[in-house]
């Protein structure tokens, strides 16, 4: 397909992706069994931004692949991303380019942390986290997120919140030395207001904690919501994680950055990333992000109208078809969270009901259990990123077996 409808060249259809089966796609050729549907792993169906494709085909046509250095362009790129989109000036200075967030995020906790120490992090959280901090010999320390109603007029059934006093223990405990924050957060689709992040600075400062905020789904905020990166909150802030892969999906491109205002610090993280190879993004990788930083906005304006309908699609046939299940507000990321533990078939639970769908309705969804989602729930994480025709076949595959409806079903709507 063309990223753009032929048309409207100012358009963009995300009804129409390409095929992707058979080209070594880790969402598509990953999954078991025969035309499986992936709505899983948090990577797109859809083609680039053409500013992007644009600017790859330039730097392939000049056919050299060596030792990359940072290209001008990059650093001033993002700087001036940042500033527009989410009023954050950023000091180039304090930007290092990375491979991906992992190996920044491990930079961090070693910067931090010895073995044995702990790191705090609101759960349900992000799978990717738990073996990269155990990596380093060092434990999770999850601080539960509350369930609450979602705010007036939001759609869903529930959101979350942090619960302070539990975030203030967690601090307080001698071997917590750094907190994790996951900005807007995976799985729960919460995009944190300025309210609650001056709270998290303040206990932080308090306790002495620095922070590190993962901010990679920050451009994927929904109507009616908006990123608040934490360094205007905090600008102390240890290290704030950045990537255009998830809002623009380059994730195999293998770029990302991290913003340290501290000096030694930042040394510190650049010697430990080049040490193990994590420096230096690939040329391709450079080009994809600096051309989305430029470019991209008309494009993810597009894609985010488009994941809002597919969210709105979800919630009326959740309404409509599958009751027992409640849909969590969705508020920043393309990621919707629903709590399946009152449908029957999740009696064993959210990993043992993933297989199922995936071996029965040829569906693949992300269970909680990998999250850590609360004991004696079953969720599934569902990525909205897809054609509207694929997500409402999904649903259609599935609704034999997460429904009928309990006897006594919990209310849809704002309720906690």
């Amino acid at each position: 397909m063309s990223p753009r409808t032929s048309a409207n060249p100012t358009a963009f259809d995300f009804d129409a992706p390409p095929p992707l089966r058979g080209t070594g796609s880790c969402k598509w050729d990953a999954p078991r069994g025969e035309g499986v549907l992936p709505l899983w792993i948090a990577d797109m169906d859809f083609a680039a931004a053409p500013p992007i494709l644009d600017a790859l085909r330039r730097r392939v046509d000049l056919g050299v692949f060596g030792y990359p250095l940072e290209p001008p362009g990059w650093r001033p790129a993002l700087c001036g991303w940042y500033a527009r989109r989410h009023g954050w000036n950023i000091d180039p200075a304090s930007v290092l380019p990375s491979t991906s967030l992992m190996p920044l995020l491990g930079a961090v906790v070693r910067a931090f942390c010895a073995p044995g120490d702990a790191v705090a992090l609101l759960f349900p959280a992000y799978n990717g986290f738990f073996p990269e901090i155990r990596r380093q010999g060092v434990e999770p320390l999850c601080v539960p997120l509350r369930p609450v109603p979602p705010r007036p007029g939001a759609t869903g059934d529930f959101s979350a919140e942090i619960d302070f006093n539990a975030l203030d223990r967690a601090l307080a405990a001698p071997r917590t030395k750094l907190f994790l924050l996951c900005n807007p957060h995976n799985p729960c689709g919460r995009a944190w207001t300025r309210d609650e992040l001056e709270r998290v600075a303040s206990i932080c400062r308090a306790r002495g904690v620095p922070v590190a905020s993962d901010e990679i789904h920050a451009d994927l905020q929904m109507p009616g919501s908006r990123h608040v990166p934490f360094a205007t909150v905090a600008p102390d802030a240890a290290a704030v994680l950045l990537s255009a892969s998830k809002a623009f999906n380059l994730a195999g491109l293998q770029n990302a950055a991290l913003v340290c205002p501290d000096p030694a610090l930042r040394a510190r993280l650049a010697a430990d990333l080049e040490a193990r190879g994590a420096a230096e993004p690939g040329p391709l990788g450079f080009a994809a992000a600096e051309a989305a930083w430029r470019e991209g906005a008309p494009w993810l304006d597009a894609l985010l109208r488009h994941l809002h309908g597919n969210f709105l699609a979800l919630a009326s046939f959740l309404r409509e078809r599958l009751p027992a299940l409640r849909l969590a507000a969705l508020e920043a990321t393309c990621l919707a969270w629903m709590d399946a533990t009152a449908a029957p078939a999740a009696a064993s639970g959210s990993a043992a009901l993933a297989r199922r769908l995936e071996r029965e309705a040829r569906v693949k969804l992300s269970p909680g259990s990998v999250y850590g989602e609360a004991p004696g729930t079953a969720h599934l994480r569902l990525n909205l990123a897809t054609s509207r025709a694929r997500l409402l076949e999904a649903l259609d595959r599935i609704a034999p077996i997460l429904g009928p409806a309990p006897d006594n079903p919990q209310p849809k709507g704002p309720q906690p």
